[in-house]
């Protein structure tokens, strides 16, 4: 009697083990993974270059109206997020093929420097303000004329 209890007890536990095995590959085919391509990095400056150019463009509106409720969650985080991307995918030993367009990226980081002392209502918002469309200009400058100092990533 002893005996008949005890295969009963395995065939009942491989009957729930299996049972249950069975249960958890129909939750997995649910929850399929996808595994996405990831994004083509460039160490080419020109296309950080014009996106800034761009996203100055956008966003400089906003720091000249002293929006300030705005200014760090639709100017300041942008600039900041763009310049870091820069900075990793156009790496000191990639320098060369950084150029003029090296102005573009000093532009960016003067324009959060602008939207930071127009936020504070600091008293160097004028002066932060000429350093910016100083660095723009010459952004402005490199975008215009690529051959001159800009050197190809290749």
């Amino acid at each position: 009697m002893l005996q008949k209890q005890s295969n009963l007890m395995k065939w009942l536990t491989f009957g729930i083990f299996f049972g249950l095995a069975g249960c958890n590959q129909s939750d997995d085919a649910q929850k399929k993974v996808v595994i996405k391509p990831a994004p083509k990095l460039s160490n080419d400056a020109t296309a950080y270059a014009k996106q800034a150019w761009v996203l100055m463009n956008d966003v400089e509106p906003l720091v000249t109206a002293t929006q300030k409720a705005v200014i760090d969650e639709k100017v300041r985080k942008p600039l900041r997020e763009l310049g870091t991307a820069w900075k990793i995918n156009v790496k000191m030993t990639d320098a060369v093929t950084e150029g003029k367009y090296a102005l573009c990226r000093k532009a960016l980081t003067s324009l959060d420097t602008w939207a930071r002392a127009v936020k504070e209502g600091d008293a160097s918002e004028k002066e932060s303000q000429q350093i910016y469309l100083q660095d723009k200009a010459e952004c402005k400058d490199a975008l215009d004329h690529p051959k001159l100092g800009n050197t190809s990533p290749n």
